[in-house]
Formats: C-alpha cells, sequence, structure tokens
C-alpha cells in the first residue's frame, strides 16, 4: 500500500511537473505612445521584448500607428542611416 501510495505522489508530481513546468513568460510587451508639434501628430503602438538589455532599453520589434493620417508601415533598420541624415546610423 505504501508503494502504491508512493507510486501516485511520484507520477503526479511528474506530470504536473511537465503540464505546469511548460507555461511560459510573456515574450512581448506593448507601449502605447503619441507625439505633436507645429503640422505634426503621431500615434500607435510599439511592441518589444518583455525584457530591456542591460543599458535599460527594450528592443523594438514592430509598430503600429499613424503619422498625420498616414500608416506607418514598419520600422528604420537597426545599423542604417535614415536618409538626409547620414552618416548617424539609427540604433532601434
Amino acid at each position: 500500500m505504501k508503494t502504491l501510495a508512493l507510486l501516485s505522489v511520484t507520477a503526479f508530481a511528474a506530470t504536473s511537473g511537465l503540464v505546469f513546468g511548460t507555461m511560459q513568460a510573456a515574450s512581448a510587451l506593448n507601449w502605447n505612445w503619441n507625439y505633436s508639434g507645429t503640422g505634426i501628430a503621431a500615434n500607435g503602438t510599439f511592441t518589444t521584448n518583455n525584457t530591456p538589455n542591460d543599458l535599460g532599453f527594450y528592443l523594438i520589434s514592430g509598430i503600429t500607428g499613424t503619422r498625420n493620417g498616414e500608416t506607418i508601415t514598419g520600422l528604420q533598420p537597426a545599423g542604417t542611416p535614415i536618409p538626409g541624415n547620414e552618416p548617424f546610423n539609427v540604433d532601434n
């Protein structure tokens, strides 16, 4: 009887570990943003990793929103200059 009880507890613990051990933490955060100035208005959402890097910054992996009524279609790739702003590369 003790062996059966021990076997049952062991099986339950192993099964629980398989079920609950595979749950993953959130992998992304969404940040609502907006800005405006003379002749410009923009707003939307950034998607980032869920943890900051060593300097406290979050890597932006996606963006949605509008700028002056135009849909924002993507991000400037990191390490490339914004046209007209050479030689200064963007860093995401």
